[in-house]
């Protein structure tokens, strides 16, 4: 069905992985060896479903490519889209039997991908607990904006499952759309994620395990904590790098682990040097520089992700060959595609910006909507108290109906006033919109300027800049809205409200 080395889809699919799953188990030992830690098991209510949806298809006991694929279609179909709750649920139920082998597999291959010539410091066992965790006797789906798993209770009622619990074979499901792409397979999505998976990562990094080249490193851009550690001319050795090599690893679509910068590279490197008038006699003088500053981030990495830097060169210097040679301590390393760098450094630029931009949609859809209020005959009298509103809503910590007691008006007329829900959608939209526009003039991200002849990775970006400014504030905002109970409202759209009607009453003074 599968070949675990290789990672590939062999042409026939095996119909039971529709209803068995794959979950941690209590490994043996054998040989001084721990073995297994895992072990598969029947979901009935999987498997009862599928008999009853797809009847034509339970004889068989393979499927092909094809037919496996527009099964999965029909069931990623029915998980996003059904009316009814619990027919959602036990066709995700489905699915999720259906990405845990593939999850398996991905954790058996890892250790091997990342092998050295020593013996590996941890095994596939390891890994199981960060990603393998569903255990298929919840019910689950998403909410209505796919961002919030929700366990269905026996009852048709739903609740959500704990920040940190969700399930990893649920956030596969919930990121995968097989009507994208027609080369993306749900098997690729779920190794694609498996590896990217954040707490796996991080326990790699633990034990040096991944470390990006030093040339991978250098095609980040410099964060301004580092700024004191680097030399004069630091930063322009890294511009000319950038301008150079990760130009032609773009160009070329190179994939795999960074190789070092070749001759014809590095002397275009140094001219570009001696146009800024920083003078180096060498090609080795330039690489000697980029190995001190690729250490700089490289120990800000580690630090970054591990909480303690170590020293972990990926490369060191042989005095018997007067060089640099590859560390053999360390596994084998595949270094992030431009892209994924591109990504990363796109989450930087939104810690730096989302405030600002936010501020602003706030600032934008409060205006529009005081210009409804006094155009509109039953409320034009409310538009010069709107500001007034809002700061007794979102800092004096009423209610609607308290300030509708306030003005004198009944409830209903201070909710079609206020018009929360609707308000907030706005902002959402102009933040992201707005977002979408600033990050686009960013010079650090060469792909950007030409990003809308490549709308793949436009929707890639508006996909992460929605998540990311959904769980920055607006995911809070919305739940202090629909909460029936009183309490202080401390999101970061409330504090970015209070924030602008502070101002605006401080301008207008």
């Amino acid at each position: 069905m599968f070949d675990e080395k290789r990672g590939n889809l062999i042409a026939m699919v095996s119909l039971p992985r529709y209803w068995t799953m794959r979950i941690i188990d209590s490994p043996k030992v054998q040989h001084n060896q721990l073995k297994d830690g895992y072990k598969a098991i029947q979901i009935h209510q999987a498997q009862e479903f599928f008999r009853i949806q797809f009847s034509h298809l339970v004889s068989k006991p393979t499927l092909s490519s094809e037919e496996n694929r527009h099964l999965q279609a029909v069931l990623w179909e029915i998980f996003c889209s059904a009316s009814d709750m619990r027919q959602r649920a036990l066709a995700g139920l489905c699915l999720r039997c259906y990405v845990s082998e593939r999850i398996l597999i991905a954790c058996k291959t890892i250790p091997h991908i990342c092998k050295a010539e020593i013996e590996k410091p941890f095994s596939y066992i390891d890994l199981l607990p960060f990603v393998l965790n569903d255990n298929g006797r919840e019910l689950v789906i998403l909410d209505s904006e796919s961002h919030t798993q929700l366990i269905l209770n026996r009852d048709g009622t739903t609740r959500a499952i704990a920040k940190g619990g969700e399930f990893f074979s649920v956030e596969i499901l919930r990121t995968f759309n097989p009507n994208l792409s027609s080369s993306e397979s749900l098997d690729n999505w779920t190794w694609r994620l498996t590896q990217q998976n954040q707490s796996l990562r991080l326990f790699l990094w633990e034990f040096g395990v991944r470390t990006p080249s030093n040339w991978a490193l250098l095609c980040r851009h410099i964060p301004r904590s580092l700024e004191p550690r680097l030399e004069k001319g630091d930063h322009e050795i890294v511009e000319v790098f950038h301008a150079v090599y990760r130009r032609d690893r773009r160009k070329s679509q190179e994939k795999g682990r960074c190789s070092e910068p070749t001759l014809k590279q590095l002397q275009e490197m140094l001219d570009l040097l001696q146009q800024r008038n920083i003078i180096m006699s060498s090609c080795k003088g330039l690489i000697y520089h980029f190995q001190r500053i690729a250490e700089i981030l490289r120990q800000d990495t580690l630090y970054k992700k591990t909480g303690s830097p170590k020293t972990i060169p990926t490369e060191l210097f042989d005095t018997s060959t007067n060089d640099y040679a590859p560390n053999r301590e360390l596994p084998y390393h595949i270094d992030p595609d431009p892209e994924d760098i591109e990504l990363e450094q796109l989450q930087g630029i939104c810690n730096a910006l989302f405030e600002n931009v936010l501020y602003q949609a706030i600032a934008e859809v409060i205006s529009q909507h005081i210009e409804y209020l006094r155009k509109s005959k039953g409320y034009s009298s409310y538009a010069e108290q709107f500001h007034n509103g809002l700061q007794i809503y979102y800092q004096g910590n009423m209610s609607l109906g308290e300030i509708a007691k306030l003005w004198e008006i009944p409830w209903s007329k201070a909710r079609r006033i206020f018009k929360l829900e609707s308000l907030l959608e706005n902002v959402q939209y102009r933040t992201e919109e707005k977002f979408l526009e600033e990050i686009c003039k960013t010079p650090t991200i060469p792909r950007l300027a030409t990003i809308s002849s490549d709308p793949d990775y436009l929707k890639t970006v508006a996909e992460e800049i929605r998540d990311y400014a959904f769980k920055k504030t607006f995911q809070n905002a919305y739940a202090e809205i629909q909460s029936g109970k009183k309490k202080t409202k401390t999101s970061l759209f409330a504090q970015m409200i209070s924030r602008y009607i502070n101002d605006t009453i401080k301008n207008a003074a």
